[in-house]
């Protein structure tokens, strides 16, 4: 079954009027049990309009304002420039020769498909057992390799 729904505001008037009391001494404490007896009642009243469908705003206007202690405004930190994104690593596609392990038998250049090819069509014949496939492979280029110029 479920619970009772929780009224925040009274909770709320309930914590002020403890912390009034702890501050303020025990004569203040009956006056705050007082109050809240007589805004229980007010706010009981509240819920009957708005069950009968009033449109009478409460009576928040009354209501003692909780005093807000202002926080200390801290230092603006310093602004961070955003970093360069830095440039992806230049890669280049290759064909793979991989056996069931997933371990590398051999590597030919993307334009030796033909070669691979032939390669894994071997290694099936020659060898009973095992599954050998091939797949393409992604490796970053060599710093002193230069881009090949195009043949004209």
């Amino acid at each position: 079954m479920a619970g009772r729904v929780l009224n925040r505001r009274e909770l709320r008037r309930q914590s002020d009027a403890a912390e009034s009391a702890h501050v303020e001494g025990a004569e203040d404490e009956t006056e705050a049990a007082e109050d809240e007896d007589e805004e229980e009642a007010e706010d009981a009243e509240e819920g009957d309009e708005a069950a009968e469908g009033s449109d009478e705003e409460g009576d928040d206007e009354e209501a003692p304002k909780a005093k807000v202690k202002a926080k200390a405004k801290a230092k603006p930190k310093a602004v961070r420039k955003p970093r360069k994104p830095k440039a992806a690593p230049r890669v280049r596609a290759r064909w793979g020769v991989f056996d069931a392990a997933m371990k590398q038998v051999a590597v030919f250049d993307y334009k030796d498909r033909a070669s691979a090819d032939a390669k894994v069509a071997e290694l099936l014949a020659t060898r009973k057992t095992g599954t050998f496939f091939l797949q393409m492979v992604k490796e970053p280029m060599p710093e002193d390799a230069a881009p090949a110029p195009a043949a004209e």
